[in-house]
């Protein structure tokens, strides 16, 4: 890559991360008319550790941009709670949601991204940000260096970067690991097939964790948990290669391991640690933070991508509604969205967060609280999703 010399070139907006929040927020931006940058560090299509499941929440803005994609997405129309004993539970959702894979997705998102006019940079990290002064063009902004060492100013910034990021220049998680301020918790994840179908997102919870196993499209299903490292260390736990074996050896759920009977693992497994369900920041100097970046929901919640979108749909709308002249007011953007956000995510990590005691409760007590999910599921799931003010 060449090192850029000489003044850099300036766009109004710089977005660092091309996952949901990401592309969601250039695609509207774009949509505004600003002139928007999109670095993404790694390859597509690229992976994640997710529970892949999309609320129906999420979907009214995915039609708008990746219709084709989204078709391609398996139907979910209900959640399932089944205990140990071999109970299932279930209540059906208002409107159905849609399982699909991060691969197609992300990938999909990105394209629509390029398409509505977005700068986009793939495989390029950005290792450095720094403020800089006001000039005739813009009345501050910041400076963006690549790890290839290209040089780009911007009149706003947003971090979109997922759960885990380091940043030179901004207060990054992954540099913030104080005592007690990350949990000891890992997720893993693996795709397979020939599971018998279902139109359910289904959960199994256990002491000490719990899987979501869902459909997606191709016919596929996606097993994903999150696991204390206390279980991992006392289960009887074999290779992640083979997930379900090893998913066997720490969850001890005799329901789970018969829905993945005669399933065949068709990708590798995928691990991440650590992970730490909480709120973070909305914006740090000016800068805007959404997803992940912002803070990590439980994925039980299921709307962890609609959270992504929406926030990332927000910050842009806020720039833009901060541009006047050719200039924008990074600062006031960030104190609105700042506002809004807080007000749209407070009762989700609220509720999320008396919830995940169930984690560590006993056998008997989660399959208690599944049996009342038939009546109480529906109240969880509308005091759980995203509520932007009007």
């Amino acid at each position: 890559m060449e090192i850029t010399t000489g003044q850099p070139e300036w766009v109004e907006l710089a977005v660092i991360g091309g996952g949901p929040a990401g592309t969601a927020a250039a695609l509207e931006a774009c949509r505004r008319g600003m002139r928007v940058a999109v670095w993404e560090r790694e390859r597509f299509p690229r992976d994640k550790v997710c529970g892949e499941f999309l609320s129906p929440e999420a979907l009214p803005l995915l039609k708008e941009e990746i219709r084709g994609a989204l078709e391609r997405g398996a139907a979910i129309r209900r959640s399932e709670f089944n205990s140990p004993s071999g109970r299932a539970h279930s209540f059906w959702f208002p409107r159905p949601g849609r399982g699909l894979s991060r691969r197609a997705l992300d990938e999909a998102l990105w394209r629509a991204a390029a398409s509505a006019g977005a700068e986009t940079r793939v495989g390029e990290a950005v290792r450095r940000v720094r403020r800089v002064a006001p000039s005739s063009q813009v009345s501050s902004g910041w400076e963006l260096e690549t790890a290839g060492g290209e040089i780009r100013r911007a009149q706003a910034l947003l971090v979109a970067c997922g759960r885990w990021w380091t940043i030179d220049g901004l207060p990054s998680p992954a540099r913030e690991n104080r005592k007690g301020a990350v949990g000891p918790w890992m997720g893993a994840k693996a795709h397979f097939k020939d599971v018998p179908p279902r139109d359910a997102v289904e959960m199994y919870y256990f002491p000490g964790g719990y899987c979501g196993l869902a459909p997606i499209e191709d016919g596929l299903y996606n097993a994903c948990c999150l696991v204390h490292r206390s279980v991992v260390r006392q289960g009887r736990t074999t290779a992640l290669d083979d997930f379900a074996a090893w998913l066997g050896g720490v969850a001890r759920h005799p329901v789970l391991d018969a829905r993945l009977q005669g399933a065949t693992q068709v990708t590798d497994t995928l691990s991440t640690a650590p992970l730490c369900p909480a709120r973070r920041r909305a914006e740090h100097d000016g800068a805007l933070l959404a997803g992940d970046a912002s803070g990590f929901l439980d994925p039980f919640t299921g709307d962890g991508i609609s959270i992504g979108l929406h926030s990332g749909r927000l910050a842009a709308r806020e720039l833009a509604e901060a541009r006047s002249n050719g200039r924008v007011d990074s600062r006031q953007a960030a104190r609105n969205y700042q506002r809004q956000l807080s007000s749209a995510v407070r009762r989700s990590y609220l509720i999320a967060g008396l919830l995940r005691s169930l984690v560590f409760a006993g056998a008997s007590v989660q399959s208690s609280a599944a049996a009342a999910l038939p009546w109480l599921g529906a109240r969880l799931l509308e005091q759980t999703r995203w509520r932007e003010a009007s």
